[in-house]
């Protein structure tokens, strides 16, 4: 093959290789469009449902009622923090591409012009590919390295799905807590104005003074403005719903929510024992440390590695007037002054630091998981005693509605009673859903589900987003 033949073959090559690179695409934001996209959401989104049937077989339509667990799968397809996580994950995962890649050889050359007499002419052309070896295992250590950091960032995304599950855990649980708030509170709202009916016709009848009926409007007064603010609280708690969920607050009109999670009898809490090991083998977040810190081990031993240099070995031809023959020459950087001695330490010390980072995890977990533990069963404690006296309320309510009936009470006794009532099933409300809440806590410290115990994280790294389109 003449000179002139290779030099256009390795230009033809050079052309193929530049020809299957990729191109830029670009992608601009639209904010009103995504603004419009958003206010757009329904729960009977199509993509949505295709969701629901993948994480569960037994939905094979639209929920009738949307129970805790189906809100929480709508949390995890719509709420946007699930989808930055998974973006991070694509990112780990274009890292290992870039850690896995091969170096490409180099191409270079030099001319020299040699001169007879008063004439100068390119004669002698040396043509250099240089062929790049990495050394140590260099190559293999960084691809380990960003595996690492793949499965922490698929673990993040684990984290970031209970922390959805735990906003829509708590708005729902807030949902429930103030609906049956506003129950009891009307109720005993009507109560009071029928005590004040009462007493004022008996203070028309001189049998009780103007103060007896003033203390009684201010009682009236009282419970309206409880049941308003109990009003405005759950009005609140469908918007906390809405934004857990990653839906505009209207999408919820005219679903029917199912809060039954919220109704079954409070279990025995557990042992310390028994939630300190599901944290600590269960937990995402520890999970994701341990395999940061791998990514960290493996940064250490890629700068040990890296005292090693790698090895170009350039070859080519050379010509003289015509082709005379092979070239060779290897290149090395020679480890002399410097053996990488800052970059190890440096690698060294973040090994440290993440070794601390998975303890604080570690730490801060078992201790969540202490407190949830015994700030419910403290909570239990209270929900139950409340739950006995609202019990006795409504017992007396009844036993009042029989002796008016029988003409042994008079119709004020009557409404106290129900208005004691209605009182005591506000107060056992509360305190149910200060146990709910603690029982809440102690499911995200274990990630361990507590209420609405059917519940199982769906696989999330290759779920559909909004819309079916994948990251």
């Amino acid at each position: 093959m003449t000179a002139g033949r290779r030099i256009w073959g390795g230009l033809a090559w050079t052309a193929a290789a530049v020809a299957g690179c990729a191109h830029y695409v670009p992608r601009p934001l639209e904010p009103q469009r995504q603004a419009a996209a958003l206010e757009a959401r329904r729960l009977s989104d199509p993509g949505l449902a295709r969701f629901l049937r993948s994480a569960d077989s037994t939905l094979v339509g639209p929920p009738a009622a949307w129970s805790l667990n189906t809100l929480t799968l709508a949390g995890l397809y719509f709420n946007p923090s699930l989808g930055l996580a998974r973006a991070s994950l694509q990112v780990a995962r274009a890292a290992v591409i870039t850690a896995g890649g091969r170096p490409n050889p180099g191409l270079s050359s030099d001319i020299a012009a040699l001169t007879h007499g008063s004439t100068t002419s390119p004669s002698i052309l040396n043509l250099i590919v240089g062929i790049p070896f990495v050394t140590a295992g260099k190559r293999g250590i960084e691809v380990r390295q960003a595996q690492a950091a793949v499965a922490a960032r698929q673990l993040d995304v684990e984290t970031a799905a209970w922390g959805v599950r735990t906003q829509v855990r708590d708005a729902a649980l807030e949902c429930w807590s103030a609906s049956r708030a506003v129950a009891s509170s009307e109720r005993a709202a009507e109560g009071e104005e029928a005590l004040v009916g009462l007493l004022r016709q008996r203070q028309a009848a001189g049998e009780v003074s103007g103060l007896e009926v003033g203390r009684q409007d201010v009682a009236l007064e009282r419970a309206r403005a409880a049941a308003r603010a109990d009003q405005a609280r759950l009005v609140g708690a469908r918007v906390r719903l809405a934004a857990a969920i990653g839906i505009p607050v209207e999408a919820l009109d005219g679903i029917r929510l199912d809060f039954s999670a919220f109704t079954v009898p409070l279990p025995e809490p557990p042992s310390h024992e028994a939630m300190r090991a599901a944290a600590l083998l269960g937990r995402s977040d520890i999970r994701a440390a341990l395999a940061t810190y791998a990514a960290a081990q493996a940064a250490l031993q890629l700068e040990v590695a890296r005292q090693y240099p790698d090895i170009s070995l350039g070859t080519g031809l050379h010509w003289e007037q015509e082709l005379q023959g092979l070239v060779a020459t290897p290149a090395a950087a020679i480890p002399l002054l410097n053996r990488n001695q800052g970059p190890i330490a440096e690698a060294e010390a973040r090994r440290t630091v993440v070794a601390a980072q998975f303890a604080a995890v570690q730490g801060t977990a078992l201790g969540g998981v202490d407190q949830a533990l015994d700030t419910y069963a403290a909570a239990r404690h209270a929900s139950q005693a409340a739950d006995s006296a609202a019990l006795a309320a409504r017992a007396l309510a009844t036993r009042a509605a029989a002796l008016f009936r029988a003409g042994e009470f008079d119709r004020v006794d009557l409404e106290t009673a129900r208005v004691a009532a209605a009182l005591a099933e506000h107060e056992a409300g509360t305190a149910r859903t200060t146990a709910l809440d603690a029982l809440g806590s102690l499911e995200s410290a274990t990630q361990v589900p507590q209420m609405g115990r059917s519940w199982r994280m769906p696989q999330l790294a290759e779920s559909p987003l909004p819309g079916g389109r994948n990251l």
